[in-house]
């Protein structure tokens, strides 16, 4: 029988080692990301209350998307996935809170500009010249 001259008879070879550690280490799955899910339902279902389904649809679509991909990934057993979509997801539900209150902010201000200009044009209006 020929040996390989660094490994020693009944020594376990690094190679057999490797593949035990692989072996295991499939084993070992992921566990489910509850707890990124909870959040990214927390966090599209605080969006979606904020009236931002008309000021930013479309983040709010995207966010409700990935939601409800992590969920399937979940179900399908693939934690990783699932876990990576929450976190998108939760992601874009911000996003379009975000995008919603720019869009109310900007309503608001140009509001405020218009109630100036109409006070603005009174006051010159009843100012004696």
């Amino acid at each position: 029988m020929k040996l390989i001259p660094f490994i020693h008879p009944g020594t376990p070879s690094v190679l057999s080692l490797a593949v035990v550690v692989l072996l295991l280490s499939g084993c070992a799955s992921t566990p489910p990301p509850l707890q990124e899910m909870a959040v990214a339902e927390a966090a599209l279902q605080r969006a979606s209350s904020t009236g931002t389904s008309s000021a930013a649809p479309g983040e709010l679509a995207t966010a409700a998307a990935k939601l409800a991909s992590a969920r399937s990934a979940m179900a399908a057993g693939q934690s990783e996935r699932a876990r990576q979509l929450a976190l998108e997801a939760t992601v874009d539900a911000e996003v379009a809170e975000m995008r919603a209150q720019s869009v109310r902010s900007s309503t608001a201000a140009r509001e405020t500009e218009e109630a100036a200009r109409v006070l603005r044009e009174e006051i010159a209006r009843k100012t004696p010249r």
